[in-house]
């Protein structure tokens, strides 16, 4: 896959700009330099040793511990890369002016850099391991009928159960959404990364899931990775519904009622983006007329899917992870329609809400900047106000 080939390729190219940029300027003895280059080599051999050690570069079976201590040491050695290769240039600019910076200084400054790109990276770290903290937004809602003014939805998403995320962050985060009593919630894919027969007791807690108007989830792109019919079936029998197989759920209020559809993620390739509005629109096929339309589509695209075609009025999506941190958080957003975390009016009087993550990739369990977060969204008709805290 191309993803693998970039992520197996940029450790590479940082590791050549660690020597000339990080090391080099430091003139140190031979000695020394080759122990410099070896350590950096280290640090981004993560996805290497991941393979040889764990069985897979990017869901090793290790001990979470090893996971995350691997995971701040390639995000130390990263951060640290960039910074010298900034610095580098800065060098050069003030070289042009006839301003050179001693070896001395630059040692100096090479050590606090390190420093703190050590306490960044093991700051992401926990922000990426961390239980999720509650959110809450209200959202305006354009056609909501009156009888769900204050509808709760449990925005959950990219759970990615693994050997890095076991039970009792499940067990932590069941108990959370429950203490809200939501009327539904609502889990937009990326569920777990492992067989179900590893992993099956890990994600089991999410059986005890609780709400009024039930538990929905859709597919993302991990379950096309990892037996999703074995794992479809052992999510439907904790109460996971999907409506991308099933379709979509109709919850009535008297005689008003709000339709939840959901799609499946291209990963699994059933329909060409050419084809996506048709099958939002598929979706919502047999929904009653007039009910506010609800889309659970992992990744957050509006305009490919045709979401304001399909009628739809609020769609709740993932996938971006928020952007994990700076900097990648401007990619992230660049290839999801400038996409990253939060709420969106993708269309007048139509919402876009992005979850920035539950949990977090094994592959990369770092967050700068950007916490996990279990979202409480409350529903409101248009002209009551939106507020987030």
């Amino acid at each position: 896959m191309l993803w693998r080939l970039i992520f197996q390729s940029v450790p590479v190219v940082a590791w050549c700009a660690a020597c000339l940029f990080a090391v080099r300027p430091l003139e140190l003895s031979r000695p020394r330099s080759l122990a410099a280059a070896a350590a950096f080599a280290v640090a981004f051999g993560k996805f290497a040793f991941f393979s040889l050690a764990g069985g897979d570069g990017f869901t090793p079976e290790l001990p979470a511990a090893a996971i995350w201590l691997y995971g701040w040491a390639y995000a130390a050695a990263m951060a640290l890369v960039a910074a010298a290769v900034a610095f580098a240039a800065a060098d050069g600019a003030l070289r042009i002016f006839g301003v050179r910076v001693g070896v001395r200084a630059r040692r100096l400054r090479m050590a606090a850099l390190a420093a703190l790109a050590a306490a960044l990276a093991a700051w992401g770290v926990f922000e990426g391991v961390r239980t999720p903290c509650v959110r809450r937004l209200e959202i305006p809602c354009q056609g909501l009928p009156q009888s769900f003014d204050g509808y709760r939805i449990v925005h959950l998403s990219d759970l990615h159960c693994s050997t890095a995320a076991r039970r009792g962050r499940f067990e932590r985060i069941v108990g959370r959404v429950n203490a809200l009593e939501a009327d539904l919630v609502a889990i937009t894919g990326d569920f777990v990364d492992g067989e179900v027969s590893r992993r099956r007791e890990d994600l089991e807690p999410l059986s005890r899931l609780r709400a009024r108007d039930g538990v929905l989830g859709c597919t993302g792109n991990h379950e096309r990775y990892w037996d999703w019919p074995g794992w479809g079936a052992a999510l439907r029998s904790w109460g996971v519904g999907f409506p991308e197989e099933s379709g979509a759920r109709t919850v009535r209020r008297g005689g008003d009622a709000i339709s939840i559809g959901g799609i499946r993620d291209p990963a699994f390739g059933e329909y060409s983006p050419a084809d996506a509005p048709k099958a939002t629109a598929k979706a919502f096929a047999g929904a009653p007329d007039g009910a506010f339309r609800i889309l659970l589509s992992h990744r957050p695209y509006t305009e490919t899917t045709g979401s304001a075609a399909a009628d739809v009025r609020l769609q709740l999506s993932g996938h971006t992870h928020g952007g994990a941190m700076p900097g990648i958080g401007l990619l992230v957003s660049y290839t999801n329609e400038g996409h990253l975390r939060g709420l969106y009016e993708f269309a007048k009087g139509r919402f876009l809400h992005v979850s920035p993550g539950t949990g977090q990739w094994a592959g990369f369990p770092i967050r700068l900047f950007n916490s996990t977060e279990i979202t409480e969204l409350t529903l409101r008709p248009a002209g009551a106000g939106q507020t987030g805290q």
